[in-house]
């Protein structure tokens, strides 16, 4: 945990210089909801504004619980999150986008943010691990997990590792997926 909380650290330094913008995919937020925290999730890297693309946006609406449409339309209200038009007139993003659905059998959201981050060089917030992290690292896009989202809460006190730990038990309980159970198991 110790190094993970180093890496963060340099990482927020990096993204601080920058105000980069942080690109959500339908995952980090909703975990955020389930574990009744989506009132904090602007406040985590509060340099870098945490954005959902339109297509992203649409998923939630049709998400398997229908709290978290009215919880995305408050955070939208409060603009702890905004709302980002896909860059439709952008032909090479466009490109990218077909490419993913079809080829990597990727949804609309995740093709849609991986698109974006990788020619617009925003950061991409996805759990979704399995199928971001080698495009990721191929395209040199940054990205965070809701792992790294509660790490930088725990290391600059907008969370104490109780709440960290409530987060993740909520989020598990509501059936997302998540590497631990507890922050103590997270390395």
């Amino acid at each position: 945990l110790i190094l993970v909380l180093i890496l963060l650290k340099l990482m927020k330094a990096s993204m601080e210089k920058t105000n980069r913008i942080i690109l959500t995919d339908a995952d980090v937020v909703s975990h955020f909801i389930t574990a009744g925290e989506a009132e904090s999730i602007h406040l985590v890297f509060p340099n870098n504004p945490v954005y959902l693309l339109d297509k992203v946006h649409a998923e939630l609406q049709n998400w398997k619980s229908a709290h978290v449409g009215f919880v995305i339309a408050d955070l939208l209200k409060k603009k702890h999150v905004r709302l980002m038009n896909f860059p439709e007139d952008n032909e090479a993003i466009k490109k990218e986008y077909f490419w993913l659905k079809k080829m990597q059998f990727k949804g609309d959201g995740e093709s849609a943010c991986l698109a974006v981050a990788r020619y617009n060089k925003t950061i991409l917030a996805s759990s979704n691990l399995r199928d971001i992290k080698n495009y990721c690292i191929t395209h040199k896009i940054d990205y965070l997990t809701t792992m790294d989202f509660l790490c930088a809460a725990l290391m600059h006190g907008i969370f104490d590792e109780s709440r960290c730990n409530n987060f993740l038990q909520k989020v598990l309980a509501g059936g997302g997926k998540l590497p631990v159970k507890n922050m103590k198991e997270y390395s």
